[in-house]
């Protein structure tokens, strides 16, 4: 008997013309440089088309929306990951696999069945089926399928951790691990955690779902960022080292997000905003010594043997 093939009718086992629809397309890029990389291959994309979403923070799949796909009804489908794999970059398109993680996959929807059960034939898209089957069924990314409420909930705790270990040690140029070690951490740890942990609560696509405070209570987050950390103690975080290299950081997608959504449900994060611009200042400041920039505020600035400015 031939081996089923459960991939959508329009499949081409032959690699499409430059200028051909795309069935399916992986998107594995920082949160920020997500939305470049789909809208230059956007008019390849139809309402046909599934993207899967590989990155960090949060916010990224509103601004696809908004800049690249405004009309709702010629959107192509998304699945969307949370991703725990190590991974460390070589040179340029050459990455190690440095230590096994899982992958959580959902299909973006209303729709809370499990994508991997007979019901949800009807309810996805030939081809998110056929990713997700793709995706489950290949045993080095250790995936797994969940609803699109399950999903949410691991997006929310890795974007907690993220929120506190990458601007720390961004800000400080330490490794994840020497944030464990200092009084001074631990309470702006614990501070940044109360604001995170009173946006993700009071969320309106979280309410109804039982369990949601206990799992998102500040010691809970503060206990997995503990864990995190030393277990990866040794590790530079990647914030830190787009720092060092004077590239673009995902702060307005990790600290900025729960800002932005702070303000909408009516809590200031006081906190978070300023870590989000200590990070921008900091990155700033390097561009701007490279650069040999002038102040830009110059109000009574003195120069020696020179009268006022």
């Amino acid at each position: 008997m031939p081996p089923v093939d459960n991939r959508p009718s329009s499949f081409n086992s032959e690699s499409p013309p430059d200028n051909g629809p795309i069935e399916c397309l992986i998107i594995c890029t920082k949160a920020h440089h997500t939305e470049l990389a789909i809208k230059d291959i956007s008019h390849r994309l139809t309402k046909d088309s599934t993207i899967c979403l590989v990155h960090n923070g949060m916010g990224v799949l509103d601004s696809i929306n908004q800049n690249v796909f405004p009309d709702p009804n010629n959107r192509p489908h998304y699945i969307q990951t949370v991703f725990s794999h190590g991974l460390g970059r070589n040179d340029s398109f050459k990455i190690s696999h440095l230590g096994v993680g899982t992958t959580i996959l959902s299909p973006v929807g209303d729709s809370n069945i499990p994508p991997t059960t007979p019901e949800a034939d009807h309810t996805w898209a030939p081809s998110t089926k056929y990713l997700l089957r793709l995706l489950t069924l290949t045993p080095p990314l250790v995936a797994v399928a969940d609803t699109p409420a399950g999903l949410l909930q691991y997006q929310l705790e890795k974007l907690a951790v993220n929120c506190v270990i990458n601007p720390l040690t961004a800000l400080s140029d330490c490794t994840n691990g020497e944030i464990l070690y200092s009084f001074s951490f631990t309470r702006v740890m614990r501070l940044l955690l109360f604001e995170i942990s009173a946006v993700i609560c009071a969320l309106p696509e979280l309410q109804g779902i039982p369990g949601i405070e206990d799992r998102f209570s500040p010691e809970r987050l503060r206990r997995l960022v503990v864990n995190i950390a030393s277990n990866t103690a040794k590790n530079h975080s990647s914030m830190q080292q787009d720092i060092n290299q004077r590239r673009l950081t995902e702060i307005e997608y990790f600290n900025g997000w729960i800002v932005r959504r702070g303000e909408e449900l009516g809590i200031k994060c006081a906190l978070n905003y300023m870590i989000k611009h200590l990070v921008a200042a900091k990155a700033a400041t390097h561009r701007s010594r490279e650069a040999g920039a002038i102040p830009l505020d110059l109000d009574n600035v003195i120069s020696t043997n020179e009268p006022p400015v």
